[in-house]
């Protein structure tokens, strides 16, 4: 969390730094060109009192851009109405051309007399309050356009959770189904699989709210669930899972496999005699294969109202973290139940 906190600071001083420099290269592509003007031609160089006039009326112009951008543009033109604003930028542009003649003709008048069009001074008002609009109005869209960005991710982070927060529920619901199965029984792997169903929760609770894991570790918890069923149904049931490829340089989101094998076990069973899971998963490069395959239950058994949220769920899940990044396909024959997923690890 500190971590990100100063991520973030160091990205807003970034952008607060891209934005000054912004600032400081348009003045100057304002300032300096009189300046290469005269200087090329000596007897155009500027006097002292004629640089204090320069200067001085280049920062009545900063003041009228700034005043406007942060001010008038917004607090004004945004909640007051146009008439309002047109009236302050008229005072505002009357003001700054008094201060300039002020300038000129007080504090540091030219030896040379001769008059000063009223027009001169108004033009570079207009042309800084249109550059200091358009500013504005560029400005505000960024923010608004960083705004919808921003608020669409928390969005998607907030469903993300609420998805993530479903699948503990979900998959507690089945596994406590298995365990009252061999309390049942009083079976002697009542032991073993408590033990197995706290090696699950531990990896839930301390991995699976990682932004991304290992596929290793997802294998882990696959090959922890799968031996948990064959606790509960021991030879009833023929299970394969196979693993190609190596698993320790492919990331993804945890516990995102996880309700395919459940949905085999759930679905696969029930009056069954001798069904068959069959479960592959390769990893060729940066893509991942998973194929879960199994015999399914006849036409008109009853379901549970929790069926089908798991997959659903990671349907979801798979929708906002791995968009235009995965494929799956569903298949159902009646007869087998057959789940391809092609996956494809991105940053």
């Amino acid at each position: 969390m500190i971590y990100l906190i100063r991520m973030k600071k160091l990205k807003i001083t970034s952008s607060g730094i891209q934005l000054s420099t912004l600032h400081l290269v348009f003045w100057i592509m304002l300032v300096l060109p009189p300046f290469l003007f005269r200087y090329n031609a000596p007897e155009n160089r500027f006097s002292d009192y004629s640089l204090y006039r320069f200067l001085l009326n280049n920062a009545l112009l900063a003041i009228i851009f700034y005043l406007n951008a942060f001010y008038i543009y917004p607090k004004i033109f945004k909640r007051k109405g146009l008439a309002l604003y047109i009236v302050i930028i008229l005072i505002l542009v009357v003001a700054a051309w008094f201060c300039s003649q002020y300038i000129d003709l007080h504090l540091f008048p030219s030896k040379r007399k001769w008059g000063r069009p009223i027009f001169s001074n108004i033009i570079s008002y207009i042309f800084i309050l249109g550059t200091s609009c358009s500013y504005r109005i560029i400005m505000d869209h960024i923010k608004n356009q960083k705004n919808n960005k921003e608020k669409e991710t928390e969005n998607l982070k907030t469903e993300l959770s609420f998805l993530r927060s479903q699948v503990s529920p979900h998959f507690m619901f089945n596994v406590l189904n298995n365990l009252v199965s061999l309390a049942r029984k009083k079976s002697d792997k009542m032991e073993p699989a408590l033990l197995q169903l706290s090696s699950l929760l531990r990896y839930m609770l301390y991995e699976g709210n990682h932004g991304k894991i290992n596929l290793s570790q997802e294998i882990n918890y696959l090959q922890g669930y799968i031996d948990l069923q064959k606790l509960r149904f021991g030879d009833d049931v023929k299970i394969s899972f196979e693993v190609e490829g190596n698993p320790d340089n492919f990331k993804l989101e945890p516990m995102l496999l996880i309700p395919f094998v459940e949905n085999a076990f759930k679905h696969g069973m029930g009056t069954l005699v001798n069904p068959t899971i069959n479960i592959d998963l390769k990893i060729l490069g940066n893509t991942l294969n998973f194929v879960v395959d199994n015999d399914i239950q006849p036409i008109g058994e009853s379901k549970d109202e929790s069926s089908g949220i798991g997959l659903a769920n990671t349907q979801r899940r798979l929708d906002l973290l791995y968009k235009n990044h995965y494929n799956l396909k569903i298949t159902n024959d009646h007869e087998r139940y057959i789940i391809k997923l092609i996956l494809e690890m991105h940053d």
